[in-house]
């Protein structure tokens, strides 16, 4: 058991749960999946840049092309 974990925390999550209909129960168990996950990924050493999207879109057929051409046609599709 974590610290700061107590045994009453535990059981009163079993005890919540132990009322809740099958359907919420399942929202609850897919809740419960996406925190395990979510705490379960490796923490970037350096924080995010924006600088690091640099180039991400490159052989996306949205951005493909001159940048004026694609600009031209992004402007466009707002007309």
């Amino acid at each position: 058991m974590e610290r700061g974990m107590t045994m009453s925390t535990i059981e009163r999550l079993y005890k919540l749960s132990s009322t809740l209909p099958p359907a919420a129960l399942a929202e609850l168990l897919d809740f419960a999946e996406f925190l395990h996950q979510k705490n379960m990924l490796p923490q970037p050493d350096e924080p995010f840049r924006l600088i690091d999207m640099a180039g991400g879109l490159e052989h996306s057929a949205c951005f493909a092309g001159e940048p004026l051409a694609v600009q031209e046609a992004l402007r466009r599709e707002w007309d």
